[in-house]
């Protein structure tokens, strides 16, 4: 299914649950929906603990309390995997190996008198980093080398 049809999908659901819903939609119905929610989030790969993020979820299901039809669809859309949230991407760091390859190539063309535009995309031939990407990596190595260069100014007897 493309990334298009799912948010059309996505769309017409939550239409659809509006209109079930209407005005049965209360307080307590979206402190569920924002458990039902969490748990949700839980279940994507390397979140939190989804047991635990279902503990509020799990104690209001135990109880009396009535549940409207709109927070039974929610519940089945959690039960049948629909309302995992996405993967994340993983965060990079100026100590990644990547980052240090491509500001590493980066640098030693500038130093080689090449002008920034070329260097930056040479960097996207070789290495396959987008520009975008590189001045963001570029900016994470400077900001950790300016950091370390103050600490090393502070430290320093004399």
């Amino acid at each position: 299914m493309s990334e298009k049809e799912q948010i059309k999908r996505g769309e017409a659901l939550l239409d659809a649950i509006h209109d079930l819903i209407g005005e049965e939609m209360n307080l307590m119905d979206t402190e569920v929906s924002f458990a039902i929610r969490r748990v949700g989030r839980a279940m994507a790969p390397k979140s939190e603990n989804y047991l635990a993020a279902g503990a509020d979820l799990a104690e209001f299901l135990m109880s009396d309390k009535p549940i409207c039809r709109g927070t039974r669809l929610m519940l089945a859309e959690l039960v049948l995997g629909e309302l995992r949230a996405p993967p994340r991407k993983p965060h990079i760091y100026p100590s990644h190996p990547k980052v240090i390859e491509a500001v590493g190539h980066y640098d030693l063309l500038i130093s080689e008198g090449w002008p920034t535009e070329a260097a930056k995309h040479d960097v996207k031939q070789r290495l396959g980093v987008p520009r975008s990407t590189l001045g963001d990596y570029i900016k994470m190595v400077r900001e950790r080398e300016e950091a370390i260069a103050k600490a090393k100014k502070l430290h320093s007897p004399g």
